[in-house]
């Protein structure tokens, strides 16, 4: 039974880094500047993880990948580019997003902001936000390419499998 978790568990590591291209966009904001010298909540230029861990994790992964969807080297090395190509393009955009909301949020916390001002940050977190979901769209559309008939069922019915796990709190079943 331990092995069954600990292999949805791997599978749920798998598909969210597929769709997520291992790039998270910053949950919470700041709504203070930080002190001079200190790093404050966008200063996150290689993530959270380092150049190495990343690498070893993406290898992890394709390999599971290939393994689970029976991928070819070639498939493998496509996939593995579409999602680099969207890691790097999502990396700007992540910063971007995340100093807008930070000045939104101080924009709100001020009592004489302007409401111009306020809807114009506001219009570019949205662009932002709707340039980031165009681009998952695109990468999911490129990883379906890449795949045959019978690999983009085993994908969905992995997909299925991980439902809304990460979207749930507590302990992964």
């Amino acid at each position: 039974m331990k092995t069954h978790t600990r292999s949805r568990f791997a599978t749920g590591c798998l598909v969210a880094a597929i769709l997520l291209g291992t790039a998270w966009a910053p949950i919470g904001v700041a709504t203070a500047q930080p002190p001079p010298g200190s790093r404050g909540p966008c200063d996150r230029p290689q993530g959270l993880l380092s150049p190495e861990d990343r690498q070893l994790i993406g290898d992890r992964m394709m390999q599971r990948m290939q393994d689970r969807l029976g991928l070819t080297q070639d498939q493998a090395t496509e996939i593995r580019g579409v999602l680099r190509s969207q890691r790097d393009q999502a990396r700007g955009d992540l910063q971007k997003l995340c100093e807008a909301r930070v000045e939104l949020q101080q924009l709100l916390g001020r009592q004489d902001a302007d409401p111009a001002a306020v809807k114009a940050v506001t219009e570019r977190v949205k662009v932002l936000q709707g340039g980031m979901l165009d681009r998952r769209v695109d990468t999911y559309l490129a990883l379906r390419s890449k795949l045959t008939p019978d690999q983009w069922e085993k994908w969905r019915a992995l997909r299925q499998e991980m439902g809304g796990r990460f979207h749930r709190r507590g302990p992964v079943s």
